[in-house]
């Protein structure tokens, strides 16, 4: 005798196929600072690499200049970026939301180069970033790089955020930014700009071994600082609403009577909701002054962070020193494997390598 399904079976099974929905929707919005309707299919079919090279980032240079600037400006330098789209289970037509820049010989200048990582969130968030790296090398450039740079790069990046609110009509940034970290490297020195939860690493020869050596620090709304500053402005630093007895993932910036917006970091381009309570644009800067041991840097966003250390990151890219392409091609596959190890999810995941030897 064959089995017939009734109503109440039907029902109850889309009651199940909705409690499951929800469990992962919350279990991605552990690690992802956007809604379910904003994110990607898990399928693999739905991984696909986006490769951006040297020369195929705008140079804010005359044209006729381009070659010639770029050739003296990299000089020996070798570098790559690379970008893959992530994955998660409720939307086939996702974004990648991450942006790169490579910018060879800033302000006509082969001694300075602009090299940064940007990472979206929330439902708009390509759009800032997008925005971002469209402006940001201007408002740099307009600055004394060379003078100031570290002023330089804090104006320049409070200019770049001025310059969003410009654009309120055509991108909506109430709950939508991106993270910044990016280096200006003048010469022998490197100046890291840093706001959100992207990262900078350099990789160091120490006793014929590489060393991963942090320039930059992610931006965390439980940092002392950062947390008391969020406090003063009238915000609350608590994870996402649920069991005591549940992994709520990371803290986060909301109002203090609203369960928003959420932000998993306590500084960023945009987030106009989240920058009412406390939340800055100012990056965080820090000096490296090049050594002969130094051996390459990397930007990565948080993608390539959440499973992977600063030495294992070091440790891959020194492997593959010799092929930059692979070198790119095998961190970013790498982290990817280890999102699938952990999550439904895999967040956006990209990189710039530069090779300093």
């Amino acid at each position: 005798m064959g089995l017939c399904s009734t109503k109440q079976d039907s029902k109850q099974d889309t009651e199940l196929e909705e409690r499951e929905r929800l469990r992962r929707a919350a279990s991605q919005r552990r690690r992802l600072s956007v809604k379910p309707e904003h994110v990607g299919d898990i399928s693999p079919v739905h991984v696909k690499d986006d490769e951006r090279k040297d020369g195929q980032q705008p140079s804010f240079t005359q044209d006729a200049k381009a070659s010639d600037l770029e050739k003296k400006a990299k000089g020996s330098l070798r570098c790559i970026c690379r970008t893959r789209k992530g994955v998660v289970p409720y939307n086939k037509n996702k974004l990648n939301q991450d942006r790169a820049i490579v910018v060879w010989g800033l302000q006509d200048d082969p001694e300075v180069s602009l090299f940064g990582v940007f990472d979206g969130h929330g439902e708009f968030g390509h759009e800032v970033a997008q925005f971002v790296i469209d402006t940001l090398p201007k408002t740099l450039a307009a600055q004394k790089v060379k003078e100031e740079p570290v002023a330089s790069i804090v104006t320049g990046t409070l200019q770049c955020a001025e310059e969003l609110k410009k654009h309120r009509d055509t991108i909506d940034y109430s709950f939508s930014g991106t993270t910044a970290v990016f280096g200006i490297k003048i010469k022998d020195t490197i100046y890291i700009g840093n706001a959100g939860d992207s990262r900078c690493v350099l990789g160091r020869i120490n006793s014929g071994k590489i060393e991963a050596l942090p320039l930059s620090e992610d931006n965390k709304p439980d940092q002392p600082a950062e947390k008391q500053r969020i406090l003063d402005a009238g915000g609350r630093v608590e994870p996402l609403p649920g069991p005591a007895d549940e992994d709520l993932g990371p803290m986060r910036v909301w109002l203090m009577d609203s369960d928003a917006p959420g932000l998993a970091m306590s500084r960023s381009i945009g987030d106009e909701v989240a920058q009412q309570v406390g939340v800055v644009s100012e990056p965080v800067v820090v000096t490296h002054q090049l050594a002969p041991e130094d051996n390459f840097i990397v930007w990565a966003s948080d993608g390539v962070w959440e499973f992977i250390s600063n030495q294992e990151a070091c440790d891959i890219i020194y492997k593959n020193r010799n092929d930059p392409e692979a070198a790119a091609r095998i961190l970013i596959a790498e982290a990817t494997k280890r999102w699938q190890q952990e999550e439904d999810v895999v967040d956006d995941i990209t990189c710039i390598i530069l090779f300093l030897k």
